[in-house]
């Protein structure tokens, strides 16, 4: 992990919508679990683990209080192994409250709305982690012991040939 956000120790005026663990690679989409636990125990993460490139996203929930918190977290990482950590901050107040959106007049027109888009690439797709989640792949795992198996066969069968041409050999003399 080479950074968090917020940061550990950090003190925030109002508690932040997401966790956000950033890693040198990008972690697996599998296994992850993130919670935000407050001094009673209580997680007030919400919904599942996101993995943006070597980011993993963790929301809080809006209802969330102000107070200390503890951040404990584990991930696999892109070579396999789990890894893990705990991390706190302080939030002086609870959650920003979200203004509504702006009627159609007071929309921003859209020459300036690419001045307050969202940093993120639009191309990033976040992976969901959890028994939802869509396997859109075959697994390397799966490959290795196709692969295990294909030349096992092909062993047997090399063995096989050279058997029977040795017995027809000794037959014929």
């Amino acid at each position: 992990m080479t950074d968090t956000s917020p940061e550990d120790g950090q003190s925030l005026e109002a508690m932040p919508e997401t966790i956000e663990l950033t890693f040198s690679n990008p972690p697996l989409a599998i296994g992850s679990e993130v919670l935000v636990q407050d001094a009673e125990g209580t997680d007030w993460a919400t919904g599942d683990v996101q993995i943006v490139d070597n980011t993993a996203q963790q929301a809080i929930s809006a209802d969330a209080p102000a107070g200390e918190y503890t951040v404990t977290w584990r991930v696999v990482s892109s070579d396999s192994h789990p890894i893990e950590g705990v991390f706190g901050f302080t939030a002086e107040g609870p959650a920003a409250v979200v203004s509504p959106s702006p009627t159609p007049a007071e929309q921003p027109s859209p020459s300036t709305s690419d001045a307050v888009a969202p940093s993120q690439p639009e191309t990033a797709v976040p992976q969901q982690v959890g028994p939802e989640a869509v396997d859109e792949g075959v697994s390397a795992g799966f490959l290795i012991i196709l692969a295990v198996l294909a030349g096992a066969f092909a062993g047997i069968v090399t063995v096989v040939l050279v058997l029977r041409r040795r017995k027809e050999t000794t037959t014929d003399q």
